[in-house]
């Protein structure tokens, strides 16, 4: 969202507060933001806040027509995120009703539009406030739901605000769209097997898992359908499916219900080895013996049964044969792609940067050593044309 310009309209809702982290996000990604404030807010918070965070705000208190303080000029924006949006807000923006500023910039505006409700839960549970937010879903807006929670009234129910960072993440994927990836699921896969030896003990591997939750960002926010298989926790604004061993993880893409141009992405750290014979409880060290017995572990990616377009990822340790380990590995596992990347100075488990080839069977694409997060942007644009 960097250099986007977003307008950031506050209502008087309690939950008012969390405008500032949402106006903090957005300027730290890089937005340039300025924000519309009701005159239901202006109870709660005077200007200066806003004034001192964002570029530029405008109220029934400073409305100009003479140096951009007008509702036209802040109507013409790439996003308008409405947050906290107020039941009363809610139900006017919904019948076009626009009897003052902050109602008429909304209504000027013709750019995409995000709507948080927050509100006592008997106020949006009204039948007229869900016929309204059910128009205002028609008419295009983004609506992001309230969270069920005490509230500040003291009622328990649907009607807090929701997290900032869920919001600011849905803005990107509106700001981000791209019609080839609406109603697409891409599965990506991300983070290390943990293979059982005792209850004790295991085999890993050291995979951080950013690389897949870069990709799984990334995809989502081009507006597919995202399912991220992870062995790791991260907070996201998309389904998340935990697994812990290789077995678990076959399990769950073998589920799956695919289309034939949806994607997986196979970018898990699958161990290539298995215990042969795990045991329960804990095996005394007297017990152990010097060698722990393995065998050859499955290989998800080639026998899974999954009808769909498919990217491996291949890590490679020898520069000298990865290239031809790669190409063997699209054709062995009939991939539509395989990323290749070579560890080395410049490359480490855990790193933030990256850099991969991503190949087919017709080309060998090189990106330069980037943040993971713009690798894995362009390979959601390079994976269009798998």
């Amino acid at each position: 969202m960097k250099n986007k310009n977003i307008l950031l309209a506050v209502c008087g809702s309690i939950s008012f507060y969390k405008a500032y982290e949402i106006l903090s996000l957005l300027k730290k990604n890089g937005a340039n933001v300025k924000v519309l404030l009701s005159d239901g807010v202006l109870k709660f918070a005077t200007p200066v806040g806003f004034e001192a965070l964002s570029d530029g705000v405008l109220t029934s208190l400073n409305e100009s027509w003479t140096n951009g303080l007008d509702h036209i000029s802040f109507s013409k924006n790439d996003l308008l995120i409405i947050a906290p949006a107020s039941a009363n807000s809610i139900n006017k923006i919904a019948n076009g009703i626009a009897d003052n500023i902050f109602l008429q910039t909304i209504l000027a505006a013709s750019c995409p539009k995000i709507i948080a409700p927050a509100a006592n839960n008997n106020m949006l549970d009204n039948p007229a406030t869900i016929r309204n937010l059910k128009i205002l879903n028609n008419d295009g807006f983004t609506i992001i739901e309230p969270i069920t929670k005490t509230l500040a009234c003291g009622d328990y129910g649907k009607g807090a605000l929701n997290e900032p960072w869920l919001i600011v993440e849905t803005a990107k994927r509106v700001l981000n769209q791209d019609e080839f990836y609406k109603g697409k699921k891409v599965i990506i896969t991300g983070g290390p097997t943990t293979e059982k030896i005792d209850d004790a003990r295991a085999i890993t591997n050291h995979s951080s898992g950013k690389m897949a939750k870069a990709l799984a960002d990334s995809f989502y926010y081009a507006g597919a359908d995202v399912v991220f298989i992870s062995s790791i926790d991260f907070n996201t604004p998309y389904k998340i499916i935990k697994f812990k061993s290789s077995d678990q993880l076959n399990s769950i893409l073998n589920q799956q219900i695919v289309a034939p141009d949806d994607i997986l992405v196979m970018c898990a750290a699958v161990s290539d080895f298995i215990c042969a014979n795990p045991k329960y409880g804990k095996i005394k060290k007297d017990q152990m013996g010097d060698k722990i017995e393995l065998k050859l572990n499955i290989d998800i990616l080639k026998n899974l049964n999954l009808k769909c377009k498919k990217i491996g990822f291949k890590m490679e340790m020898d520069a000298k044969n990865a290239l031809h380990n790669a190409k063997n590995m699209l054709m062995n596992k009939n991939l539509d792609a395989v990323c290749l990347n070579i560890l080395g100075d410049d490359i480490k488990f855990g790193s933030n940067e990256t850099k991969i080839s991503f190949i087919t069977k017709e080309t060998v694409i090189q990106t330069s050593l980037a943040q993971k997060e713009i690798i894995a942007s362009q390979i959601t644009k390079l994976a269009k044309n798998i």
